[in-house]
């Protein structure tokens, strides 16, 4: 992840597409449970941001993380980054989804 890169914006499916074309990756949703049961991308993960850093999978594993707007999971990238993980993305914030969701 770049400090340049926008935390959010209309390259979220774009990105999101990606991340599904990625092998072994993990997409995560870190808003709170109840952000979460209100919608979310089909077939995400769903780990809460306080509960990033206990996150097991292996350093190299491709980690694509969302929240809301984006901030929430960038913070969760820097998380993870100072836990030696070397493969993550911010995908950005779910209200530039354009896809389905689900409950």
């Amino acid at each position: 992840m770049s400090f340049f890169e926008p935390i959010s914006g209309a390259d979220f499916d774009k990105k999101l597409a990606a991340a599904r074309a990625t092998a072994g990756a993990r997409i995560i949703d870190v808003r709170s449970a109840v952000e979460f049961a209100e919608g979310h991308v089909p077939g995400v993960e769903h780990i809460p941001l306080n509960q990033i850093p206990t996150l097991d999978a292996p350093k190299d594993t491709p980690i694509f993380l969302y929240c809301r707007s984006g901030a929430r999971s960038a913070r969760g990238c820097k998380a993870l980054e100072k836990l030696g993980f070397t493969n993550v993305t911010n995908l950005g914030g779910i209200l530039d989804y354009k896809g389905p969701v689900e409950a």
